[in-house]
């Protein structure tokens, strides 16, 4: 609880200094300051404060550590008016991955001059990373890897381990490689300290090799690595040839970025927003387009009610309208999150989508019955001046709850069958849908009930 609460006052000092332009004292909390520190204070400032504050990292090292920990929009203002040498000068001090990620949200004009300023085998590698989608496994993988010939021994390989402890910055485990590159088998750090020197490496890897393609879904790896409790996953070609690894720091990113982007488009917002934006207009463009559906969605249940009003007492059951609607509204919505979850954990798959959407209206069902005769029962006991309405309110909650759980299950699973995110099933769309269908559902049970 210390920790946390020095690096909350880090950022906030640091904010506090550069709007009063107190160079010299930036300069000195910079000097003790951890780099996820100083990025946590670049994210609340404003774009001319931003570039100030990281204009005042000396250390080209550190600097590089703070931009790795930065959003994407935050990269982008920092970098501009940056020379081209400083910024080829920074991804030289970054691993391949984390350059990838920086150079990837460059205008296209800068990245190209710093692609083709990068040095040595720099280039080669993250031009190799931006050929693949940045949501992949190829997009996040790094391709420094600690691998082995199958006829070394583990006290040879503990040699060279030693001797590129600068390159080979995060290594979990060994990955043993055939005269063709192909991955064959995995040693864990464990297995090469405990044998003796002169054990071959084939003789103590393990050949139950988990591994995944650069094209797969950086969400799947995410699956696989917390499946199997792995600290790295390596990534593979076709033919089994060895290309990089996406180590567990990786796939935490991966986790969060996921985290937030479903809640984000559960509460019907646009994943990609800037959270730290100044712009006005720009939150409202992000937020306005998805009230849209909820815009039309009462458009809809306006005309709906006009439509279906002839001959009921609206005024009867003016009250009720909101309890109908609210009712399967709430239901749909946990379906979504449910299905949404067991779809993002690898709990759901489409082989066995119909047996989960079944149990969803089976629990809808169940739900309805129970809420169907609390709600009626209400009515029935409340002395409205027709009984009748009393019961047409608890087989129109009946019906709305169940509907609003096959629905809030079943979209999301026919989304996903169509290659479209599950979680834009959420939120607006859902409640309006099942708003309106609510609506629709009552107004005739209760002209069924009464007869017109």
């Amino acid at each position: 609880m210390k920790q946390a609460s020095l690096n909350a006052r880090t950022a906030d000092v640091l904010r506090r200094l550069v709007r009063r332009r107190a160079d010299p004292s930036v300069r000195k909390v910079l000097a003790t300051a951890r780099p996820p520190d100083i990025a946590a204070a670049i994210s609340h400032l404003t774009g001319a404060e931003q570039r100030k504050l990281f204009s005042l990292i000396e250390d080209l090292e550190v600097a590089a550590d703070v931009m790795t920990s930065l959003g994407e929009d935050a990269v982008l203002e920092v970098t501009r008016g940056m020379t081209d040498e400083r910024l080829v000068a920074l991804l030289d001090y970054m691993e391949p991955d984390d350059a990838t990620d920086v150079v990837e949200v460059l205008p296209d004009e800068l990245r190209a001059r710093v692609v083709a300023h990068l040095r040595g085998d720099a280039e080669d590698e993250v031009a190799d990373l931006l050929a693949w989608p940045s949501d992949s496994a190829g997009g996040i993988m790094s391709p420094v890897v600690f691998k082995q010939q199958e006829s070394v021994t583990c006290g040879a390989a503990i040699e060279e381990l030693q001797a590129r402890h600068e390159e080979l910055d995060s290594v979990f485990y060994l990955y043993v490689v055939d005269a063709r590159e192909r991955l064959v088998g995995v040693v864990s750090l464990r297995a090469l300290l405990i044998h003796g020197p002169r054990t071959p490496l084939v003789s103590v890897m393990s050949q139950d090799i988990i591994a995944v393609r650069p094209n797969t879904d950086q969400e799947e790896v995410a699956r696989i690595v917390a499946r199997y409790d792995l600290l790295a996953v390596p990534v593979v070609d076709e033919e089994s040839r060895l290309m990089g690894i996406v180590t567990v720091d990786d796939v935490i990113d991966v986790i969060r970025e996921e985290a937030v982007e479903d809640m984000m488009l559960l509460a019907g917002v646009a994943e990609d927003i800037d959270l730290n934006g100044r712009s006005v207009f720009r939150l409202v463009r992000d937020r306005g387009w998805w009230l849209l559906a909820t815009a039309f969605g009462g458009i809809i249940a306006d005309r709906s009610i006009h439509l279906f009003q002839a001959g009921v007492p609206v005024e009867a059951i003016a009250g009720l309208i909101p309890v109908v609607m609210g009712m399967g509204g709430n239901v749909g919505i946990q379906s979504t999150t449910i299905t949404v979850r067991a779809q993002a954990t690898g709990a759901l798959d489409m082989t066995g989508a119909l047996n989960f959407v079944w149990r969803e209206m089976k629990v809808a069902a169940m739900l309805g019955s129970i809420y169907g005769l609390i709600l009626g029962g209400y009515g029935l006991m409340s002395g409205w001046p027709d009984l009748r309405i009393g019961a047409s309110v608890g087989t129109s909650v009946f019906l709305a709850i169940l509907i609003g759980g096959s629905l809030g299950a079943g979209l999301p699973v026919v989304l996903s069958r169509f290659g479209v995110d599950p979680a834009v099933a959420t939120g607006p769309f859902v409640t309006t849908t099942v708003d309106n269908l609510g609506i629709i559902i009552f107004f005739n049970i209760v002209r069924l009930f009464l007869g017109v």
